[in-house]
């Protein structure tokens, strides 16, 4: 390589062009060329930089001209770019955060390796002269044994159209703002990641202020973020004999040094041109004498940062989780980042956290002591027929239901199914059997576990009709077998939801009848739900629980909303009482049908709509 490094910018915004503009004053590299998402902003940006527009990123990837490129896409792209540019043979300073989570930082790390190539995380502060100076300063014991560090970053930013806040995928306080607090906390504190205590503001389902309070190794930290306050930017590193607190934590410029029985010392460290400058050059100096990693954002930290920003916004280390329940029930048994779109019957949902599919009675039972020990929070997924999941995922941990606690058996008139059986192949064994009493399950499109939490019904029959007891765990790990009487089982509740129980089996107690007859019953049924329902559309079933002395369907049909349509979700034409997924819906339009089916049916008749399907994950309050 020459003593000069050729720029290339994947994006043409806000973020590109200050790195462009801070570029120019660098005099061993130059801007070759550009690619973004809106050719008019790549033409103008073009113009403004003298640089190439590229037809797009590829374009601007296979580009031999280019020995380096600038990640400034929405965040949720810098993992799928970076690994593409090292791939084409760049080098790559990616703007932050490196990725969504650490599990895909992972990939790009690997990447960089695989190809040779460095890879930098855009980590602005820690280049600058201040970083550097504290960071000798503290190394040099100037406080004594570092005991906490304390972040805070608040601002007001307006909630528009701005990915890196309004976006349920890639936005957000945690993302864009904690990431500088994950970056100052691990550079004065190591070993694992163990998170006291969380809070979360959501709006939009994107989270616009964290608070989060953890250990790393032995050092207490805080990390304050937030999108809608006043203006607040500091951390304070506390040691044994005094401490150092840096103002302005993205720009820093001046920091005071607090001694025990000392005078408060000012200590000032001036930009070098702007925040850009200091990172451009240390990139540079980097690329032109082979490094393979940078020495002051190398690989490892970004893992590490992403990992911690990963237990800021989820509450709880979600790879130490993983890790665990690995151990536990063999690693083919757990999932990172799973789409819970392929998962319920909206067809819709972001990722999961960690996705888990326990195998049997004992593996639900060792699941469940895991995530108890770890204070994990988790959700007990069955088919995913009554919940809407967030665009935003789950933060937390799913426990999938349906692929391994599926057995079924009979004695006489009892019969028994683990609670991932779905409620059609229960009534099917039972038909099969001659054993009338679950026919109206017959179409009903969930699991045992999940009939038995909401006491499930259709056409006047209901799970506590026939239910005679069911084997579950409780919140303390003890496991026992509950009579139906005690189950407290009423419209659309039970004592499984409200006391937070998991079922592993239920037992139902049938009665012997004639197979023409159940058969015929169970073909009319089914005829019935295809002649009246959409169930050629992603839905949740029944949208509303059934109203005191009402029906919801014929409400919202009153209310002239059959057919109301926000985005790809719509209230059907067939059945007002269901809420669809014409094709191309997001769980944000869901919501915001049912918030205004619920708001119209109030005003226009004054029932309160309540309903029935589950919101999980992040919403709009």
């Amino acid at each position: 390589m020459s003593d000069t490094v050729r720029w290339g910018v994947l994006g043409a915004g806000t973020v590109a062009k200050r790195f462009a503009a801070s570029l120019a004053g660098e005099p061993r590299g130059t801007l070759v060329a550009a690619s973004g998402r809106t050719p008019a902003h790549v033409e103008a940006f073009a113009s403004e930089f003298r640089c190439d527009a590229c037809a797009d990123h590829d374009a601007l990837l296979a580009r031999d001209d280019v020995d380096a490129v600038y990640v400034a896409l929405p965040a949720s792209m810098h993992a799928e770019w970076s690994v593409k540019a090292l791939e084409a043979g760049k080098a790559v300073l990616c703007e932050k955060p490196a990725a969504l989570t650490a599990a895909e930082f992972s990939r790009v790390a690997q990447a960089a390796i695989d190809h040779d190539r460095l890879y930098v995380e855009a980590m602005k502060p820690r280049f600058t002269p201040l970083y550097q100076k504290v960071r000798g300063l503290v190394a040099d014991g100037a406080i004594g044994e570092v005991g906490s560090v304390a972040f805070t970053l608040r601002r007001t930013i307006e909630h528009g159209d701005d990915h890196w806040y309004n976006d349920p995928v890639g936005g957000g306080a945690a993302l864009d703002l904690g990431v500088y607090g994950a970056a100052w906390a691990d550079e004065y504190a190591g070993g694992a990641i163990s998170v006291e205590g969380c809070s979360h503001t959501y709006r939009d389902e994107v989270d616009r202020a964290d608070r989060c309070e953890l250990t790393l190794g032995d050092v207490a930290c805080t990390i304050d973020v937030s999108a809608d306050a006043a203006d607040d930017s500091r951390v304070v590193v506390s040691g044994s004999l005094g401490s150092v607190e840096v103002q302005e934590v993205t720009r820093p410029e001046r920091a005071v040094l607090r001694r025990d029985g000392a005078p408060d010392e000012l200590v000032e460290c001036p930009l070098p041109g702007d925040d850009f400058s200091a990172e451009i050059a240390s990139f540079t100096d980097s690329l032109l004498s082979g490094a393979q990693e940078s020495p002051v954002m190398p690989l490892s930290d970004s893992l590490r940062c992403a990992r911690i920003v990963d237990a800021v916004a989820s509450g709880y280390d979600r790879y130490a989780v993983a890790e665990a329940l690995g151990a536990e029930l063999g690693e083919d048994c757990v999932t990172l980042g799973e789409p819970m779109a392929a998962h319920t019957t909206f067809h819709l949902g972001g990722p999961a956290d960690v996705f888990v599919t326990p195998r049997g009675a004992g593996g639900l039972a060792s699941c469940l002591r895991v995530l108890r020990e770890h204070g994990a929070p988790h959700f007990i997924l069955g088919k995913g027929s009554d919940l809407l999941v967030s665009d935003a995922g789950y933060r937390g941990v799913v426990v999938d239901m349906t692929r391994g606690l599926d057995d079924v058996s009979h004695d006489g008139c009892r019969v028994t199914c683990q609670a991932g059986v779905s409620l059609q192949e229960a009534s099917e064994m039972a038909a099969a059997l001659s054993l009338t009493g679950l026919e109206f399950a017959c179409g009903i499109p969930g699991t045992v576990g999940g009939a038995v939490f909401m006491n499930a019904g259709a056409y006047d029959g209901c799970i506590a009709d026939v239910l005679e007891s069911c084997e579950c765990v409780f919140p303390d790990g003890r496991t026992e077998t509950v009579a139906a009487a005690d189950l407290a089982l009423g419209y659309r509740t039970s004592r499984v939801r409200t006391d937070g129980l998991v079922v592993v089996s239920a037992t139902f107690r049938l009665t012997p009848g004639d197979a023409d007859a159940i058969r015929s019953k169970m073909d009319d049924l089914t005829e019935r739900r295809a002649s009246k329902q959409p169930l050629e559309l992603g839905s949740a079933g029944s949208t509303f629980k059934r109203p005191e002395g009402h029906f919801a369907g014929k409400l919202i049909g009153d209310a002239g909303l059959k057919g109301y349509t926000v985005g790809g979700a719509a209230v059907s034409e067939k059945h007002a009482g269901f809420v669809v997924n014409l094709g191309d819906a997001t769980a944000a339009d869901v919501a915001a049908v049912i918030a205004h089916v619920r708001e119209t049916v109030k005003d226009r008749f004054g029932v309160e709509l309540e309903p029935e399907v589950r919101f999980v994950g992040p919403f709009s309050s």
